[in-house]
């Protein structure tokens, strides 16, 4: 070693193959949790004052556009609310849901018109419950919909009555959200096609006519008017009079409109069929109560008003349509559906797999046991009853003198329309004619029977029409073991509706049912018709035992 060092010898194997460096690796870079980002402060990124405010500006338009279709969609479910209301439906709630099963504990459920649900329907479906055996049977209503509830050996059930519309129980029947309508008009013909797997609506097992209501027209009491015709009250509704001077001589001043709304039923009321497709002034005032109407027209001397129930300080006008005569609105008129302004109350039920329980609820409604309760809340109920009834001036001379020894039944017989097949309520009151007569031992020869038709076609024609319909009801009353001692055609006379119009002229179609004095009814209807000059029977009837109909023979329309 030179120079005192110890010399390293060098690894010239290692100079001469040196070996690459080591390169040091890089760590697998790890995910950034929430904690280490706060940690580390996140921070947004830098922008400029423009920047900004164009975020901003995108940041209000996109909040703006949520609203909007925020808004939209809020404005859509209302306005189907609305469209709803005003088509009557009954309400979506529990117990009505579609395409549920209806509650356990719910024996059926009711919907329909919302004029019907207080008082008539929830009163007889408490008094059928009552009548079945139930107790602490408990009324309460929320958000349209009647819920009468009541306990049987230790269960609780229900049932549901959801008011709308006529029109939107024939939808929920539809729907299957209700087992039962209540209606106040008939069926249409297109509702009762859709819901044939029921059954026919249109018959007496199905369309139960459970009892009468009518719309009156008031005045103050102070109004010297005591009779007014359809066709002049229909120019005051829409505005063509306003003011009394135009209808009598003795009164004057501005009239004023008062009327009841119907709501959804408004076309099938008196107020829409005399307004037809026009609309009432815009003066005219609408309340939701009929005793609303009463009160206002008693505090307004230049009132007039239409509705079902009067209080103090009005009178009822006369009616009367074009060619008939007036009629006011007493108890036997309503009963005979000759006052214009009367109407039926239905109640709709299925006959094809339909629960017992409604089926025996709407045969309960239309019993003596359910009219009691028709009564008691004003409303005419179908009870039957012989009047004495003076017959009009201008009636036929015979017809006079028959009144004036006999009673009416104060029930007139009409007809499905284009038929001689008596309606619903004909073939029930016929039953209940029958019922009558046992229960008063009245003679069954005793019985008349007086055919009446509009007045289309040839008078000889409409005395022959008539005739048929008289006797289609003595053969049907001779099938429930009653023979009339009478049959007796009068045609086109003495009109009850107007023959200018379709409703008018079916009212007109009609049977009177009368009760002669003992023994028996005069024998008229025996002898031929070669004598019948002689009697004062009238040309054109047929005279003896009533007949089947013929097969083929033409539907009578007179």
């Amino acid at each position: 070693m030179a120079g005192g060092r110890d010399e390293v010898p060098y690894d010239w194997d290692k100079v001469i193959n040196p070996e690459p460096p080591v390169r040091a690796r890089k760590p697998k870079p790890q995910p950034v949790t929430r904690s280490k980002r706060a940690a580390a402060g996140f921070r947004l990124p830098k922008l400029g004052v423009l920047e900004w405010m164009m975020a901003v500006t995108s940041a209000v338009i996109v909040v703006g556009l949520l609203v909007l279709f925020y808004m939209s969609w809020v404005f859509q479910v209302e306005g189907r609310g609305v469209a709803a209301q005003d088509e009557g439906q009954i309400p979506v709630v529990e117990g009505f849901a579609p395409g549920q099963p209806k509650p356990a504990d719910v024996l059926f459920r009711i919907g329909g018109s919302a004029s019907m649900g207080p008082g008539l329907m929830s009163d007889l479906v408490s008094a059928w419950m009552r009548a079945r055996g139930f107790g602490a049977i408990k009324i309460s209503s929320q958000d349209k919909v009647i819920e009468i509830s009541g306990s049987r050996g230790g269960k609780t059930s229900r049932i549901l009555i959801g008011m709308g519309s006529s029109h939107g129980g024939f939808e929920a029947l539809t729907q299957q959200r209700v087992e039962a309508v209540m209606s106040s008009r008939q069926v249409l013909a297109s509702e009762a096609d859709r819901l044939s797997a029921l059954g026919n609506l249109t018959k007496a097992a199905s369309e139960k006519v459970i009892g009468l209501d009518a719309s009156l027209v008031i005045v103050n009491r102070n109004n010297p008017l005591n009779r007014i015709d359809t066709e002049t009250l229909s120019r005051i509704l829409t505005g063509e009079i306003s003011d009394w001077k135009q209808v009598s001589k003795d009164a004057s001043g501005r009239i004023n409109i008062k009327l009841e709304d119907l709501g959804a039923d408004h076309d099938a009321g008196p107020t829409g069929r005399l307004l037809g497709d026009r609309e009432a002034p815009d003066t005219a005032a609408f309340f939701t109560d009929s005793l609303w109407v009463s009160d206002a027209v008693s505090r307004d001397e230049n009132a007039i008003g239409i509705t079902r129930r009067v209080g103090n300080g009005v009178k009822t006008l006369m009616l009367n349509e074009r060619g008939a005569r007036s009629v006011g609105a007493d108890d036997f008129s309503i009963a005979t559906e000759t006052y214009p302004f009367t109407h039926r109350l239905y109640l709709y039920v299925g006959t094809s797999g339909v629960d017992p329980n409604v089926r025996d609820f709407a045969d309960f409604a239309a019993s003596p046991q359910g009219q009691e309760v028709v009564a008691r809340l004003g409303l005419t109920p179908l009870r039957l009853n012989a009047v004495r009834v003076l017959s009009p001036p201008d009636a036929p001379s015979d017809y006079r003198r028959f009144s004036r020894f006999a009673e009416r039944m104060n029930f007139d017989i009409r007809f499905y329309e284009g038929t001689n097949e008596p309606d619903s309520r004909a073939e029930e009151d016929m039953k209940r004619l029958v019922a009558f007569l046992n229960k008063n031992q009245v003679d069954k020869r005793r019985i008349a029977i007086l055919g009446f038709a509009d007045n289309v076609g040839a008078g000889p024609t409409n005395i022959g029409l008539a005739q048929s319909r008289a006797e289609t009801v003595a053969l049907a009353l001779q099938g429930l073991g009653v023979t009339p001692g009478l049959v007796r055609a009068y045609g086109e006379a003495l009109p009850v509706g107007s023959n200018s119009d379709e409703r008018g002229r079916t009212r007109n179609r009609r049977v009177e049912v009368w009760l002669c004095s003992p023994p028996a009814c005069p024998l008229i209807t025996v002898g031929s018709e070669a004598d019948s000059g002689k009697r004062g029977i009238p040309a054109g009837v047929r005279l003896g035992a009533p007949r089947p109909p013929v097969e083929g023979e033409p539907v009578p329309k007179g």
